[in-house]
């Protein structure tokens, strides 16, 4: 089982990133794969269902980003329990955002960061018997840096406060 473990590893290294991009391997999959998508609350058990829950994935993605890229952020391998285990973060340009702003140069401060964790369960002939898709959530990106000559010239203009006053009540 180590063994099998070690080849799904570097193959899921090597096909993951390029899941929106490329076609996917899907002989890493047994014909009875069940997919567990906790994101879009949906369960499907075959593999003609899983490309298609996987090619249903990749549609919203396309649709919703202009860019988009796949990043493994960790693979680990459980020999326990027979599972690899992979953290990932999805970034890509918003297409509502890139329609708002497209007269801005540096779009970099448009992109969102999605991460997610799947666990893909193996069988004793090394196939993928089941992958669970969990916790898709933004990621905090740092925020945007605040325009220190606007803020300082409302400060000097008095329009606005150094420190804001939280004061709700007045003290008579």
């Amino acid at each position: 089982m180590e063994e099998h473990l070690a080849v799904m590893y570097e193959r899921l290294r090597q096909e993951i990133p390029n899941l929106f991009l490329h076609s996917h391997d899907y002989a890493l999959y047994s014909s009875d794969v069940e997919f567990i998508n906790e994101i879009l609350n949906m369960r499907t058990k075959g593999r003609t269902w899983y490309i298609l829950s996987l090619t249903l994935c990749r549609f919203l993605a396309w649709n919703y980003f202009a860019q988009l890229r796949l990043e493994i952020l960790q693979l680990t391998r459980h020999p326990e329990n027979w599972t690899l285990q992979a953290r990932w973060r999805l970034v890509g340009l918003p297409i509502h955002l890139l329609f708002l702003r497209f007269y801005k140069r540096d779009k970099e401060e448009l992109y969102r960061t999605y991460d997610a964790y799947s666990t893909f369960y193996l069988n004793s002939n090394g196939l993928i018997c089941r992958h669970r898709l969990d916790k898709l959530m933004p990621s905090h990106s740092p925020p945007a840096p605040v325009k220190k000559l606007l803020v300082g010239a409302l400060v000097a203009l008095g329009l606005s406060e150094p420190e804001p006053n939280l004061h709700l009540c007045s003290e008579d």
